[in-house]
């Protein structure tokens, strides 16, 4: 019963959120009319009171406001790599700051033709949702690139979760061990395209309009699994060099997997640190 409850949960959150999902809540803001105002249901409410507070925390490398990009680059289908004069089209229509969000009222008031996309929150949300449902636990939930924990295995303090390779899925390169909240990775080789030989990753730069550059993968614990959801899309959008500094400045744990000439690099906050399995003595 408690399983089924767990998949209803996740259902539901679908079913809200979901751009699949003509009847979904992300849906109807996406077409309703520009310059009206779009009123949501209080839980969807909350959530883009995060979304605001997690897009504005890292500088716009995490906006969900891209479905325009997403659709000129055709990164659900064979990919495409847009002209200029699409290229620019899409960016002009896309971002967070083309919406007015009321939080006292639950509105959302599209200015322009803009589109949200639930890639970078939803399934971390759905996990959320789970999380409050199910408690302390012990349980966890594997929703594949993310995992959310409560409590400990039985028999342990703390789940063991496996790191993969970022350009070899199957081979665990790291292992940490988490008790609550959701570990999240972001990653661009296994759904990456190659269009005419031009790499079109499914992971867009909000602020350029066009793939992020990084191809490794980034990690990211958080007691929520919204905010891990999105910090993993923004710090691989920022890449290490932007991340790492921007990430352990904020006790953020993370870590990156740079593939570099053969070798894998690996770079990771001090708060990810201490969720390395404790050495025996």
């Amino acid at each position: 019963a408690t399983l089924e409850s767990a998949l209803d949960t996740i259902e539901a959150t679908e079913q809200e959120l979901s751009t699949w999902r003509e009847s979904s809540q992300i849906s109807a803001l996406n077409r309703h009319p520009v310059g009206e105002a779009w009123t949501a249901t209080p839980r969807v409410c909350r959530l883009f009171v995060d979304v605001w507070q997690w897009h504005r925390a890292t500088g716009g490398a995490f906006d969900p406001a891209i479905g325009r990009l997403l659709a000129a680059w055709d990164v659900r289908g064979e990919g495409v790599v847009p002209t200029d004069d699409a290229g620019l089209t899409a960016l002009a229509a896309s971002g967070l700051e083309l919406l007015a969000f009321d939080g006292n009222n639950c509105t959302l008031t599209r200015r322009a033709d803009v589109a949200i996309d639930a890639g970078a929150f939803g399934k971390g949300e759905a996990l959320d949702r789970v999380a409050d449902m199910l408690g302390n636990g012990p349980w966890m939930i594997d929703l594949g690139g993310q995992i959310a924990v409560g409590g400990g295995p039985p028999g342990g303090t703390g789940w063991p979760i496996g790191i993969a390779h970022p350009h070899q899925r199957d081979s665990a390169v790291l292992q940490i061990e988490i008790s609550k909240g959701s570990l999240a990775t972001s990653a661009g080789s296994e759904r990456d395209l190659d269009v005419n030989g031009t790499r079109v990753g499914h992971i867009l730069d909000p602020r350029t309009g066009r793939p992020a550059t990084f191809s490794g993968s980034v990690s990211v614990w958080h007691e929520r699994g919204m905010a891990a959801d999105a910090l993993s899309t923004a710090l691989y959008v920022m890449g290490p060099g932007e991340g790492i500094p921007w990430a352990e400045s904020r006790d953020i744990a993370a870590c990156y997997l740079i593939p570099a000439r053969g070798a894998l690099r690996i770079e990771m906050t001090s708060a990810f640190r201490r969720l390395l399995p404790t050495p025996a003595t």
